[in-house]
């Protein structure tokens, strides 16, 4: 895989995982689960796929830093910065443009920073199927999870025709479906073809860059005129018309619409730890199910996610609820209520205190 590359997403806020996330130190910055953040993780299990020199990271301004503190192995100038979010369309195509100009014959493998993937070798069996296709065609290739549950909080990809590949099944991808209410997620998974959409794609930098012109024109002039203005050395010029740009999914952008789009079968567990209830899900829990860090002292408590981070914390007589402290605050909710941390870091941040 020697024109193989690694871009990996580092954008967001993570406010569902406040207080422990903030804007400072976003969620793929922060040690959710185990000794590593989460996007040490990720950089660890690219890297079985291709060298340091071939990964990259895309992520705002303000977080250079802290991300080339917790990877001081990658070289200087693998942080591409943007000047600001616009959601994995421009973000994958700025980073496109890029790698074309470093190596026409570019593969790029996207990926987000903060996703829980705990089987490597099977990730890097699936991976490396889906570049095979993608340098096989013109093929914008993308990961398909087998669902395990009705979950309404992904977006699902419908699968079509089978193909053949070494590594694992492929299929051409039939539609995407947006994210469904309860009973679409049921029927999907009783009639079955139905994958989760992982957010994973593997194409050719070309290839993908021809699609964005054929289906996101706006994107495309954009991009040349972002282009156009680094070759001048006009930083000023590259915010600006960053700026300016579509805040738009690639999945809506593009996949949606093209119609050379594959999918692999994924070969690995995989949960994208959405919120602070998901950690009861891919993480070990204690006798009375409940999920516990920083060492919190529990009295008849169950089905609980405790996290203390540099706080002491104590429960009693408490069930399915959410309890994180750390220096930016405290956060108390119940397990079916963990989506809603994002509109207590909002209204924090605006300096409202609700009601």
């Amino acid at each position: 895989m020697e024109h193989t590359y690694c871009v990996i997403m580092a954008g967001g806020k993570g406010e569902r995982f406040w207080p422990l996330s903030t804007d400072r130190v976003p969620k793929p910055f922060v040690k959710l689960i185990g000794d590593k953040t989460m996007i040490q993780m990720t950089v660890e299990r690219v890297l079985r796929l291709v060298p340091k020199e071939r990964v990259f990271l895309v992520l705002g301004r303000e977080h250079v830093e802290v991300a080339r503190a917790q990877l001081t192995d990658l070289p200087e100038g693998q942080f591409i910065a943007e000047p600001a979010g616009r959601d994995t369309a421009p973000c994958i195509g700025f980073a496109a443009t890029i790698l074309y100009r470093r190596d026409p014959a570019a593969t790029m493998i996207v990926l987000p920073a903060d996703q829980y993937i705990p089987d490597e070798d099977a990730f890097v069996r699936t991976a490396s199927a889906g570049v095979e296709w993608a340098m096989r065609g013109d093929y914008l290739v993308t990961i398909g999870i087998t669902p395990t549950r009705p979950d309404t909080g992904y977006g699902y990809i419908r699968a079509g025709e089978s193909m053949h590949a070494d590594g694992g099944p492929c299929f051409r991808v039939d539609r995407f479906v947006e994210k469904p209410d309860e009973a679409t997620a049921f029927r999907y998974l009783a009639e079955g073809g139905y994958y989760w959409n992982s957010g994973i794609f593997i194409w050719r930098a070309r290839v993908v860059l021809k699609g964005i012109e054929a289906h996101m024109p706006p994107l495309w002039d954009g991009l040349e005129a972002i282009g156009r203005a680094e070759a001048a050395g006009d930083a000023i010029g590259v915010a600006d018309r960053f700026k300016g740009l579509q805040r738009i999914s690639i999945d809506y952008g593009l996949m949606e619409k093209a119609d050379n789009v594959l999918m692999v079968k994924a070969d690995f567990a995989w949960d994208d730890v959405g919120s602070w209830g998901a950690l009861r899900r891919v993480m070990k829990l204690d006798a009375s199910g409940n999920y516990l860090r920083g060492n919190p002292v529990c009295v008849d408590t169950k089905d609980c996610v405790i996290f203390g981070e540099g706080v002491r914390v104590g429960a009693v007589g408490v069930s399915d609820l959410i309890i994180v402290a750390s220096g930016e605050g405290v956060l108390v909710c119940t397990l079916a209520r963990d989506q809603d941390a994002r509109r207590v870091a909002r209204m924090m941040e605006r300096g409202e205190t609700g009601a």
